[in-house]
């Protein structure tokens, strides 16, 4: 494990670090030494001395030379290197002086790395501060043996002095951003040494997680227990607050914090921590022995190993490459015969690299090379190291099999990288928008649009509005889109939209990302629809497919109707592509994307949809924030939707408010309330833990006070574990307990039919144990092709959930013919020995049978994510966002939390200032091919608000007078002239003569409502 920490005090450090009795306390393993080429370009070597120490850390060189002294100077970094507790075991209770070698090793070659590719300086250029790398650190290694329990824990502090030389030979002060921002990479390497420094000493390790993290086989799990309080301290807190994820337990870690201890008789404390081994039947010898005998340590010393080990070692090699033969087929490695003849370790780097580039592949288009590099050593291939990552993503990138990105000095991130076969997705589906031009048949004229659009509206439609449907019902395209702000009447719009094209002989059909909006489509706009998977599915085989009766059929019925697009910005690239493919093939008219590129982006690869507006697709934009009823919330939402999040919070003043823990602290606050306000407030969270401690924390409260009651119902739930389809094929993905579901047509590699799979064991040989509920099947991940995607496989964890009459839940999956949808919300109304019976969404009641799958396939529902918020309007809300979630602080989740509420918005958070630097950091976009390679600015330099710099043309509504609308109220006070998103050249817009809407907001959109009166 690895944490970072800033060094505030020298003097401090040094008397924590470098005390002068330190090494001298009888029993210590303690040890320091200075690293860096920057300590040797200034003489500091081998033992750390404390005056050295901390003259290093107040930036005063042993020449006397004062570096950046500057009022409240940082003095320095401290990299603190933890080892698996079951190797501070084998060194300490086993006695086992290797493994303290191989860890000092691993961090060695670490803390090399961190210098070469992470040190750097700033310079002035133009009067900006650019990062210069430097190559050179100054740090001392302390080596440590005890935890803050006083458990056996070996650890190793890098501390880095503030410090380094310039290019120039002139020493300033170190930028340690990369540092910082590279904590993840840096602890994935480390592990990975590690792992192949303990493997070369002959010891064998159990992979603990997808992340890299091991303990060494052999050692009882008891054992490790006894000498875990710390974390077990953290653990139960976690489980306490329901919090599971890295940044909950670190955060939790930090908060808890006690001083360290000191022992003076170090001795006697080791003698405890071998006599509580000797408790539970342990004291290593045997495990230490076996590993002596395995790495083959009787060979005399710089002899050719010729026992145990390399017979191990060649019948290993053998099974590696015989394995490798019969693997499936794998385009980013070598091919059979090649990867034959490289060493153990060229062949696992050449698989671990692949796999983390179909990984990384499923989520982005293109991410940094170090990013690459951490993902494949999480794998934990054995003996792969980063030296061995770093040379194959450079063979590929000479293969152009990678491509490399367009980066800049102040590039945190590093080199980014990209895919051929996302550069080709994107350029096709530029391509297919292009081809479209000119390519669909107008419905109506562009000057009879106005008037038949208002007359088919159900509510007067503002400019913005008109425009976008006059684009949609008048344009000569094929695929036209319209962006529209939170709040901007999307389908108030499209309803009109819909009549029209209805009366005039046209068929639409609507496609959105889940069934929930689906429903949402078809109760706001009116409009028949299905999900984009479904359609897909249905159709995908007519991109290739001609002649046929079904294609024959297909085309009848697809053939010159238009296809709405809701939520477009959720939308994966390859979705993307295979919606213009189809809809090319099969002669659909129009393609119309509806969305919002400010808000959040698809789960999978890609931002389709701001790269088709940025590449000169034909648009409108829709820029009025109709749902927002006060000053204050139009304001924010502006902000918002520019991404200025930090000025947001600011302007919602007294209602952003601290709680050391925010989730609880926002059930409180909704308990608090009457019934009737309960009803129009909803709950929102940024993530996962938030959500679960929120809905269990209010469930608590309403049983406490009566509002939910009766007898509990016990269900088992699923709730999906977030993985790729690659990190299936490994078997530190699994774990015993969770669950494995196939798809309808089975995996035909693993040899497994469709259904759901118990995980009963993962065996140390990389096999999974399953069952089936009849008997025992045992499969090896590995087998899974790389590039087979039908199989539809799914990871799950049990949750144990009680239910009680009262309670409102939220569907987890589909079950289209009851018309129960994913995400859609219902309320438990009782239950007995029949069933459970739950009151719908459209107000129906449905008895579930006790056995009844959906049972297992729903959850609480007091609070939702942000993900499953989009689409949703509500009267009031209270959003929980919290700063040491880093990864959920971001523009996109906060401008659709602060965009789902009319009148009343109150944000809890942990930390208001830190929390509004990362958000104004972290604008949460996706990656794109195309942008990587500096061929089209989607993002531009201002984040999610800039605006493409290309142009779009109107085309056929040019000249269209659209002075004849309807007067709308006008008393709105105006948003800042910064929030005001400038329309481009070829944006649909009003003539000069007509003033901008300022009316009151018009009454609640029928659209998307939460469902809260359930």
């Amino acid at each position: 494990m690895l944490s970072v920490a800033g060094v505030r005090s020298a003097s401090g450090a040094a008397n924590y670090f470098a005390k002068d009795d330190y090494y001298t306390v009888e029993g210590s393993s303690e040890i320091s030494a200075w690293g860096g080429e920057g300590a040797d370009a200034i003489g500091l070597s081998g033992e750390v001395s404390k005056d050295a120490f901390e003259g290093v850390l107040n930036g005063i060189l042993p020449s006397g030379e004062a570096v950046a002294q500057v009022e409240n100077r940082r003095a320095g970094y401290d990299l603190t290197f933890s080892m698996p507790k079951s190797a501070s075991v084998m060194a300490y209770v086993a006695g086992d002086k290797r493994v303290l070698a191989a860890n000092m090793a691993a961090v060695q070659k670490t803390m090399a790395w961190v210098e070469k590719n992470l040190a750097e300086g700033r310079r002035d250029v133009e009067g900006r501060k650019v990062p210069v790398q430097t190559g050179n650190l100054v740090y001392a290694l302390f080596q440590h043996d005890t935890s803050r329990a006083l458990d056996p824990q070996a650890h190793i502090h890098a501390v880095i002095a503030n410090l380094t030389r310039m290019p120039d030979g002139k020493w300033q002060a170190l930028h340690a951003d990369k540092i910082w921002s590279h904590n993840s990479i840096i602890g994935s390497i480390y592990h990975a040494f590690l792992r192949a420094g303990l493997e070369q000493i002959g010891y064998q390790l159990d992979l603990k997680g997808k992340h890299g993290t091991f303990e060494i086989a052999g050692v009882p799990k008891a054992v490790v227990e006894e000498y875990s309080q710390r974390r077990e301290e953290i653990l139960d807190r976690a489980t306490q607050l329901g919090i599971k994820s890295p940044e909950g337990l670190r955060e939790i870690t930090k908060r808890s914090r006690d001083p360290k201890l000191d022992v003076e008789d170090r001795a006697a404390l080791k003698q405890d921590w071998i006599d509580r081994a000797a408790a539970l039947g342990f004291n290593g010898k045997d495990l230490m022995a076996a590993a002596e005998a395995r790495a083959g340590m009787m060979q005399p010393e710089g002899t050719l190993e010729r026992g145990y080990r390399a017979i191990a070692d060649a019948i290993e090699g053998a099974r590696d490459r015989l394995g490798s033969l019969m693997r499936p087929r794998d385009p980013l490695v070598d091919n059979a015969l090649a990867r034959a003849v490289k060493s153990p370790g060229e062949a696992r780097a050449q698989l671990a690299v692949a796999s983390a580039v179909r990984i990384l592949s499923e989520r982005e288009a293109a991410w940094p090379v170090a990013l690459l590099s951490k993902t494949a050593l999480d794998l934990g291939l054995k003996g792969v190291t980063v030296d061995m990552i770093e040379k194959r993503i450079d063979r590929l990138v000479e293969n152009r099999q990678l491509i490399p990105g367009i980066a800049t000095a102040a590039d945190r991130t590093g080199r980014m990288v990209t895919t051929q076969e996302a550069l080709r997705t994107e350029e096709k589906i530029l391509g297919a928008v292009e081809e479209g031009k000119g390519r669909a048949e107008p419905i109506i004229a562009p000057a009879d649009a106005p008037q038949r659009l208002q007359d088919a509206a159900a509510l007067p439609l503002n400019p913005g509005q008109l425009a976008a449907a006059t684009v949609i019902l008048s344009s000569a395209d094929r695929t036209v889109s319209i962006q529209g702000v939170a709040g901007a009447g999307k389908s108030t719009m499209l309803q009109a939209v819909s009549r029209v094209a209805e009366a005039e002989g046209r068929t639409i059909t609507g496609l959105a990302f889940q069934n929930k909006m689906v429903a949402d489509l078809g109760e706001g706009a009116g409009i028949k629809a299905q999900t984009i998977a479904s359609f897909v599915l249905e159709n995908e085989r007519f991109i290739e497919e001609r002649g046929t009766q079904r294609f024959d059929t297909a085309r009848e019925k697809l053939g010159g109707t238009m296809l709405v697009v809701d939520e477009t910005s959720m939308v994966s690239s390859n979705d993307m592509l295979k919606l213009h493919q189809i809809s090319a093939a099969l002669g659909v008219d129009k393609l119309v994307l509806v969305g919002d590129r400010q808000q959040l982006s698809s789960i999978d690869a890609g931002k389709a949809f701001a790269m088709i507006q940025a590449g000169g697709g034909t648009m409108a934009r829709m820029d009025q924030n109709i749902r927002q009823r006060t000053d204050q919330l139009r304001t924010v939402a502006a902000l918002a939707n520019i991404g200025k999040a930090g000025a947001a919070m600011k302007v919602l003043g007294d209602h952003v408010v601290e709680a050391s823990e925010p989730a609880a602290a926002a059930a409180d606050m909704w308990l608090a309330l009457d019934p009737a306000e309960r009803e129009q407030t909803a709950v929102f969270a940024s993530g996962r833990d938030a959500r679960a401690i929120i809905n269990s924390a209010i469930q608590d409260g309403l049983i406490a006070e009566g509002s939910v009651k009766g007898v509990a119902i016990h269900l088992t739930v699923y709730e999906r574990v977030n993985t790729t389809r690659e990190e299936l094929r490994y078997a530190s993905t699994y774990r015993a307990g969770q669950t494995l579901e196939v798809g309808r047509g089975g995996a035909q590699d693993i040899g497994l039919a469709g259904g759901r799979y118990d995980v009963l064991k993962v065996h140390s040989n990389g096999k999974i144990e399953l069952s089936d509920g009849r008997r025992k099947i045992r499969f090896d991940p590995q087998k899974l092709s790389p590039t087979e995607q039908r199989d539809r496989l799914q990871l799950s964890e049990k949750k144990d959930l009680q239910l009680r009459e009262g309670d409102r839940i939220r569907w987890t999956a589909n079950d289209k013919e009851r018309g129960l949808h994913n995400a859609a919300l219902a309320r438990i109304i009782g239950g007995d020995t029949d069933g459970v019976r739950v009151e719908t969404a459209d107000k129906g009641v449905l008895t579930l049978g006790l056995g009844d799958p959906m049972l297992s396939r729903l959850d609480l529902a007091y609070s939702l994510n942000m993900h499953m918020a989009q689409g949703i309007t509500t009267d009031k809300a209270i959003t929980v966002m919290s700063a040491h979630e880093r990864n959920l602080s971001n523009q996109r989740l906060f401008n659709v939390g602060v965009t789902r509420v009319r009148d009343e918005l109150t944000m809890i958070v942990d930390d208001r200032e830190k929390l509004e630097r990362q958000l104004d950091m972290n604008p949460g976009n996706k990656t794109s091919a195309l942008e990587t390679l500096g061929r089209l600015d989607i993002d531009g330099k201002k984040g999610p608000g800039a605006q493409p710099r290309e142009k779009f043309d109107p085309g056929p509504i040019d000249g269209v007078d659209l002075s004849d609308l309807p007067p709308l109220p006008t008393d709105l006070p105006p948003l800042p002239d910064s929030a005001a998103p400038a329309p481009t050249a070829r944006d649909p817009k009003p003539p000069p003569d007509l003033k901008p809407d300022r009316g009151d907001p018009l009454p609640p959109l029928p659209e998307r409502s939460l469902g809260l009166d359930l």
